[in-house]
């Protein structure tokens, strides 16, 4: 990431010995479909506003916070489907139970060609971290995948990763780890339809200024100057 490069050069490397080229998305597996019916139906989630968090339930996502602010949210119609598996996923499972819960749904791991069909029948795609400084020098991988699919973020990340999504208007941000400003956001993306659908067109521009055929492209011209400058 660009905020790993200039840590890098505030720590005395010369920046001219640095690129960057980020994570992206691959618009191979991950582009815009119908809704999945027959696993809407198989998850009994038919007319239900769908935010979805596919990945790895660590430590560090802050998914604890997450679930224990699902109680507080009145509108039935939203509802939850976390899928995967990590450290922390016994332990927000369990809290869930402990709430009473009727607005969340845990799916075990799925392979990565299965994500497309998941995240089909999602209408946000969650992305939370703690609030710590270290994440404010990330970008999550899911930024890159819901934007392919035209799915809006819901993103919980400060630092670069939010700068991308507000650049791109594809998602809304809230702070980590603030309960009523992730529960506003969250209300923001499923009651007002301008927003929304502003930021499908968010997400359309992000996914192809990050298409990762284009990031490996670059990729490869920075190894053949730097082989280039070599062999001379």
């Amino acid at each position: 990431t660009d905020a790993f490069k200039t840590n890098l050069i505030n720590r005395g490397i010369d920046a001219n010995k640095i690129e960057v080229v980020t994570n992206g998305s691959n618009m191979e597996l991950f582009s815009p479909r119908e809704k999945d019916d027959s696993l809407l139906d198989s998850l009994k989630l038919k007319d239900k506003f769908i935010v979805g968090y596919i990945g790895t339930h660590g430590m560090c996502h802050g998914l604890d916070f997450v679930v224990n602010s699902l109680a507080r949210i009145e509108d039935e119609s939203i509802h939850f489907l976390f899928i995967g598996d990590g450290a922390m996923k016994c332990q927000i499972v369990d809290i869930s139970n402990s709430l009473a819960l009727k607005n969340i749904t845990f799916v075990d791991a799925i392979s990565k060609d299965e994500v497309p069909r998941y995240l089909s029948i999602c209408d946000v795609s969650l992305a939370p971290l703690k609030k710590e400084d270290n994440f404010k020098n990330v970008i999550p991988s899911k930024i890159f995948e819901a934007s392919s699919m035209g799915k809006p973020t819901l993103l919980g990340v400060e630092g670069e990763a939010q700068e991308i999504i507000e650049k791109y208007g594809a998602g809304v941000c809230y702070e980590p780890e603030n309960e009523k400003d992730f529960i506003e956001k969250l209300y923001i993306l499923k009651e007002d339809k301008d927003i929304y659908s502003s930021c499908q067109d968010g997400c359309k521009k992000l996914a192809l200024d990050f298409d990762r055929e284009g990031l490996a492209k670059k990729m490869l011209e920075i190894l053949k100057e730097i082989v280039n400058k070599e062999s001379k």
